[in-house]
């Protein structure tokens, strides 16, 4: 492909979107040490990833509601009321998903295929807004959001080829170093804090459902 998707996201977006997966990350790791009894049982086997991404997507909710968060957030609903979070700018539709390295594609879906088409330069097409100055421009790039790994583990957008063939492009994200002393690290624990009541307030058994 001859797209670069280098110059699609500000500092801040990027930022952003390691915060989201960066906290939602470290409470899940943080939820599996407290408790680990559960967490080691085989009946969690096949659920632990599907926690572990549901935390960071509820994470990505509650950074929405931050009045200087950098993107639109909205819900795609499915059938069986399956809803997942997106975001939105000018330049980008992403999705939150697990992969298992920053060159591999999460699992395909229908969605995600037919979204992928968008970074391809032919199959992109015009978007009127009459609101907008000039009223049209292209229809926006699609990029997951994704992590993964238990001893390196790491984030990344992707963007996936046309028709989800492969990954075009993969964008590592920063990994914030915090000491227990800084402000960032304060804001960070208070982060995890919300997350993790919220997780108590809804349960295990719904997050899972």
């Amino acid at each position: 492909m001859q797209n670069q998707f280098n110059d699609i996201f500000s500092h801040r977006e990027l930022l952003s979107l390691a915060s989201i997966v960066q906290v939602g990350d470290a409470t899940y790791h943080d939820l599996v040490k407290s408790q680990q009894l559960m967490f080691d049982h085989p009946y969690f086997n096949d659920i632990r990833g599907r926690i572990r991404t549901k935390l960071v997507q509820m994470q990505c909710e509650i950074e929405s509601h931050d009045p200087m968060f950098p993107f639109e957030f909205v819900q795609r609903e499915f059938k069986y009321k399956q809803m997942i979070p997106e975001l939105r700018s000018k330049n980008a539709i992403i999705h939150i998903a697990r992969s298992k390295s920053p060159d591999v594609l999460p699992y395909a879906s229908k969605y995600k295929i037919n979204l992928s088409n968008n970074n391809h330069t032919l199959y992109r097409q015009m978007v009127f807004d009459l609101k907008q100055t000039p009223p049209y421009s292209e229809e926006p790039y699609y990029a997951l959001l994704t992590f993964g790994g238990s001893i390196n583990p790491f984030s990344a957008i992707q963007f996936p080829e046309p028709g989800y063939t492969g990954v075009a492009e993969s964008l590592p994200l920063p990994q914030f170093v915090l000491s227990n002393e800084t402000e960032n690290a304060q804001i960070f624990e208070r982060k995890k804090a919300a997350l993790k009541q919220k997780v108590l307030d809804i349960g295990i058994k719904e997050i899972v459902s």
